[in-house]
């Protein structure tokens, strides 16, 4: 078993869980089997597995009842006692400036974990929403008025998504394939009490944007965004920069400080679904 342990200000501190995987129900590669055996090698307590909201185009689940399915899998793998606690969450695709995510209140309300974040690919709510969203996304390169226009539109779209759905815990990849203003994401991030993930899969956001959403007092959480076993709590990115950058380990949700899950969830929240 490998402990993920390193040191902080003199002493040594455990990653208590990684709560951001992928299995085969979405474009992970592994099965929840494999996640649990990983998780217990790396000598994590908690693992979640949290796959893409269906409205992705191909990296999605079938369809919203997938999660309900895991989570009678889960429910029964807990109670025939797992060395390693398996969560259930989902990772909801942003679909409009709005905010709106392509899950249903009735399955949001049996997740135990729900992470937000833009996706290429997901179907918007409207042709409108889609140019303002992601085709204005792909016309950022044409110069900075465009540029601008896609960061104001990918920001609002985060804003909006945390500010009117209270169930949400993680922020994943703040700026990943669409740039946004880290700053005003973070200061959304703490008003709605959401940690802003620093993802060691796509290691993103880079260390200049962390820094960044390190100044506004914001919350982080390090996962691996694993879709393999053998990166399965692979948390060295961002264990390597919240120790450069000396974040201090309170400000960090799934460090052994902070505890596990029970200390953080929220649930049975009203929400904006489609």
């Amino acid at each position: 078993m490998l402990k993920l342990r390193f040191p902080f200000g003199g002493v040594w501190l455990e990653v208590y869980g990684d709560y951001h995987t992928h299995c085969r129900n979405s474009d992970g590669r592994q099965t929840v089997e494999q996640i649990l055996r990983a998780a217990s090698h790396r000598g994590l307590k908690e693992v979640a597995v949290t796959d893409h909201g269906p409205l992705a185009a191909v990296i999605g689940v079938k369809n919203p009842e997938v999660y309900l399915g895991l989570k009678q899998e889960a429910d029964e793998i807990n109670a025939a006692g797992s060395e390693v606690k398996l969560l259930v969450g989902a990772e909801a695709n942003i679909r409009d400036r709005q905010g709106t995510l392509d899950l249903p209140a009735y399955v949001i309300n049996e997740l135990d974990i729900l992470i937000v974040g833009l996706h290429p690919y997901t179907l918007p709510t409207s042709v409108k929403e889609g140019f303002e969203l992601y085709a204005r996304n792909s016309l950022r390169h044409l110069g900075p008025g465009q540029r601008r226009k896609a960061i104001d539109a990918n920001t609002k779209a985060m804003v909006e998504a945390l500010n009117h759905n209270p169930q949400i815990d993680i922020l994943s990849h703040p700026g990943l394939f669409f740039t946004v203003d880290v700053e005003e994401v973070a200061r959304a991030c703490i008003k709605n009490d959401v940690f802003f993930e620093i993802n060691c899969g796509h290691e993103h956001p880079p260390v200049s944007d962390i820094m960044k959403a390190e100044t506004t007092g914001v919350n982080f959480i390090i996962n691996s965004d694993a879709h393999f076993e053998d990166t399965v709590g692979q948390l060295d990115y961002g264990i390597e920069i919240v120790s450069r950058i000396g974040i201090e380990p309170d400000r960090v949700i799934n460090l052994g400080k902070g505890g596990g899950y029970v200390e953080w969830c929220k649930k049975k929240k009203a929400c904006r679904y489609s």
